[in-house]
């Protein structure tokens, strides 16, 4: 099951009512209408409707609209609200719930939003060709006294713990959720097509993979490169645009083929200005003619055979050290871990690891081998 929450909105319940009770042109085919739920006191509309009137219907969207008027009777206030709330339940083809089961579900979905009794709300059945899907349209107004307006803090992620929890009521196959896409929303047509194949779309799987990335580049205390070179595994690949300096001043992903920028992914962090000041990827001017020949590079296991020198400095607080080491890209980082586990063990934790130009004094690392203190001004030590 897919749990969505359409965007809030002001003024009549009328678009949305009518849009759920099938007055209006919809994106997909409608086999059949049911009314599950409701707590208004006019009629069910559909009776009406299949009879060719819709007064019954505009009877249902005056309840909901008479609320905001008598909490603009109530209340000196002219401050904004956005009352409609319009979710989505929808389960994978193959799936059903019986009536009451709908019901269940519906009615625990609406109360863990945080919906009470005195909150108007109506619940309508879709089903479709292929699964069957329900509409919540819900007031967000209560009316108990002083006409409250229920809080919508961590709505999504209510919504996603409350789908969950129907799931294992109802033994539903667990839909997937995207738990690394930083909240990225969903469209009803990504809903329909995550449904029918089983996994995410794309634009949450490419953030998701830019997510990890992101994650591990600053774990290591990365730079720029180390993130290329991190998406680079995934398939993912970045283009730049460049300013009159010849600085980056966009960015766009690539993946499966499709380019997306950093704007239309995630304007709030996966540009390029939020990647340096927000995300904390370090980035050098100096480099960004290295830096657009890693980006350029695509035979990604070619790159993971080739065997090069790599410096890496470990620091804790004031100290620190440099260790030179020869490796397939691939093993670094098997290879830093492996130092850091040895640094643990000789002077305790708290050493952090990123790649760096080698200093004036370094020690040569190679597995199985002694130990050697390289000094560009003395000679060397074994230890």
């Amino acid at each position: 099951m897919i749990g969505k929450i359409f965007p809030k909105s002001s003024g009549s319940f009328k678009n949305r009512i009518r849009y759920i009770f099938g007055c209006t042109k919809h994106d997909h085919e409608i086999s059949q209408i049911v009314t599950l739920d409701s707590n208004c006191i006019s009629k069910d509309p559909l009776p009406a409707l299949q009879a060719g009137s819709e007064d019954d219907v505009m009877e249902m969207i005056q309840e909901f609209d008479q609320v905001e008027i008598l909490r603009q009777m109530s209340i000196d206030s002219n401050k904004p609200i956005k009352p409609v709330l319009h979710a989505m339940l929808s389960l994978r083809p193959g799936e059903t719930l019986t009536t009451s089961q709908w019901r269940t579900a519906v009615r625990k979905y609406v109360t863990d939003l945080g919906f009470a009794e005195n909150c108007k709300y109506v619940a309508v059945m879709h089903r479709d060709r292929d699964h069957e899907h329900v509409h919540i349209v819900a007031n967000r107004i209560s009316l108990d006294e002083g006409f409250p307006m229920v809080k919508d803090s961590n709505e999504r992620s209510t919504s996603m713990d409350s789908v969950s929890d129907i799931e294992d009521i109802f033994g539903l196959r667990k839909a997937p959720r995207p738990l690394e896409t930083w909240g990225t929303a969903l469209t009803h047509a990504q809903i329909q097509a995550s449904i029918r194949d089983g996994q995410l779309p794309h634009k949450h799987r490419l953030v998701a993979k830019i997510a990890g990335a992101i994650e591990v580049t600053n774990a290591i205390d990365g730079d720029m490169f180390e993130f290329v070179r991190l998406l680079r595994k995934q398939k993912v690949y970045l283009h730049l645009t460049l300013d009159n300096q010849g600085q980056p001043k966009g960015i766009s992903y690539e993946f499966d083929g499709k380019h997306i920028s950093g704007r239309q992914l995630k304007r709030s962090r996966l540009t390029w200005n939020k990647l340096i000041t927000q995300e904390g990827i370090n980035y050098d001017p100096k480099t960004i003619r290295e830096l657009q020949e890693e980006i350029a590079r695509r035979d990604t296991e070619e790159q993971e055979r080739i065997i090069r020198v790599y410096y890496y400095e470990f620091r804790r607080r004031n100290q620190g050290f440099f260790i030179k080491f020869t490796a397939q890209q691939i093993e670094v980082m098997k290879i830093v871990e492996a130092i850091m586990k040895l640094l643990e063990l000789i002077f305790g934790g708290g050493f952090t690891a990123k790649e760096s130009s080698y200093d004036t004094c370094y020690i040569e690392y190679v597995p199985g081998e002694p130990l050697e203190i390289v000094s560009l001004e003395q000679s060397t030590l074994r230890i």
